[in-house]
């Protein structure tokens, strides 16, 4: 939704919003898997808890040790829970780990 909703008369809003929520239901009813928001910098890298997870080849558990002990630093959004590669690389270190392929070096 690109447009701009500044001069919209009552109905032309009404049948604006309408088109995108059935749009939405439609997709939600398909399968149709909505757009992905993009973590916070793309540029930075970085990760959702599942990828992390593989990536460290550690549970969910020893992440949740990892982070609060110090060693593992997350970033949230909202209720999102991010991982840049770089806080992946210090807590591999920390962890006395070496660091695994698929980090940004």
């Amino acid at each position: 939704m690109a447009q701009i909703l500044t001069s919209y008369s009552d109905s032309e809003f009404k049948e604006l919003l309408s088109e995108q929520v059935k749009d939405a239901v439609r997709e939600a009813l398909n399968g149709i898997p909505a757009e992905k928001k993009a973590p916070p910098s793309e540029g930075i890298g970085y990760r959702t808890r599942s990828e992390t997870r593989k990536l460290l080849g550690v549970a969910y558990s020893t992440m949740h040790y990892w982070e609060k002990a110090g060693i593992l630093v997350p970033r949230r959004i909202g209720r999102k829970v991010f991982y840049s590669d770089q806080a992946i690389r210090e807590a591999l270190s920390k962890a006395g780990k070496e660091v695994g392929h698929g980090t940004a070096q």
